[in-house]
């Protein structure tokens, strides 16, 4: 019993020496040991619900002694650090809808670390898009997930699907909150390559008349990625 205790104590100063968020390889710089004790801690970890991991082979884990509620942001930025805020939640974010998604999406890079999580939709997108988008993002890397400005978000959400397929429709947008955005508007339809239609046009009803928002479909559609 007394030995038991003592690894169990063991175990507790461990996970108190480790940040709320690491790295699986951390533990074996760390802690000096080989590639499959540090597998074997974790497995055991999670299996007490001591640690919890992002998700695919990201090697990325929330010490939940340190906090039972993980930053899974600052975690899809340590795996992913190409990930952008897109779509719906960027725009909630930005008081734009109240609108509630079950996992936000982010955008990765095609060709940069990508994996499936459970905590958000990660879609890839080329780098082009990237480009694209560059004046819109808000956020440096390094400082935490980076977010598309609302007026690039439902460019963005119009261009790849349109309000059919957006999962929202333009009575879910507070339109009061987005009436200082034309110029980030026109700046974002531009770069899509879209019709410059006035933000303030776009409000109307699916259910009556609908403006449409149309133009080349340069970065191609939004994809989940393979297995990671």
């Amino acid at each position: 019993m007394r030995a038991a205790s003592r690894a169990q104590v063991s175990v507790f100063e461990r996970l108190r020496d480790l940040p709320a968020l690491f790295r699986g390889g951390d533990l074996t710089r760390r802690f000096g040991w080989t590639s499959k004790t540090a597998s074997q801690y974790l497995y055991l970890w999670k299996r007490r619900g001591l640690v919890q991991g992002l998700g695919g082979h990201s090697d990325v884990y929330a010490n939940l002694l340190a906090s039972r509620h993980p930053d899974w942001e600052g975690a899809v930025v340590m795996a992913m650090p190409s990930a952008v805020l897109i779509g719906i939640e960027a725009l909630r974010r930005a008081g734009w809808t109240t609108q509630l998604v079950q996992r936000p999406a982010v955008a990765v890079k095609t060709g940069h670390p990508v994996f499936k999580t459970d905590h958000f939709d990660v879609l890839t997108r080329e780098p082009h898009w990237f480009d694209q988008v560059a004046s819109g993002i808000e956020g440096n890397l390094g400082e935490g997930l980076r977010t598309l400005r609302p007026a690039w978000a439902l460019a963005d959400l119009l261009h790849d699907t349109g309000w059919e397929h957006s999962g929202l429709s333009p009575d879910d947008i507070e339109w009061s909150q987005a009436a200082g955005a034309e110029r980030d508007w026109r700046a974002a339809l531009k770069a899509f390559g879209l019709a410059p239609v006035a933000l303030s046009d776009v409000t109307v009803s699916p259910r009556t008349h609908q403006p449409r928002i149309s133009g080349a479909r340069s970065h191609g559609r939004q994809r989940r990625p393979a297995k990671a």
